[in-house]
């Protein structure tokens, strides 16, 4: 059985909680983006806007605000640049950095 000590080193990246900050914090990184066109920008805004104002156009419950910010944030990424988008994701295999890699024979830790 596994100790406390040893539950709680170990970080859990894939719950539900976890992927709403990732997602939320991507929309943040987008909207902030000056090379996202301004006019996607007003679909997550907008949403936003809309949630908190106190006009409903579906008065069913707060589920249907939930839905419709959800639904413009996945838009808004889905329309994004690409290549934007899998910067901010981390999984952009088209990023080369120029260098050259030299190694001086010298160990540091001696």
């Amino acid at each position: 059985m596994p100790t406390e000590s040893s539950r709680s080193s170990k970080k859990n990246n894939t719950g539900a909680w976890f992927a709403i900050v990732r997602e939320a914090r991507l929309v943040g990184n987008l909207l902030l983006d000056r090379r996202v066109p301004w006019y996607l920008k007003l679909l997550p805004v907008g949403a936003v806007i809309y949630a908190f104002s106190p006009v409903d156009l579906v008065p069913l419950n707060p589920l249907d605000d939930a839905a419709i910010v959800s639904a413009a944030f996945y838009f808004f990424v889905e329309l994004a640049p690409p290549e934007i988008v899998a910067e901010y994701r981390g999984n952009s295999k088209t990023t080369v950095i120029p260098g050259a890699w030299s190694d001086s024979g010298e160990d540091k830790d001696a």
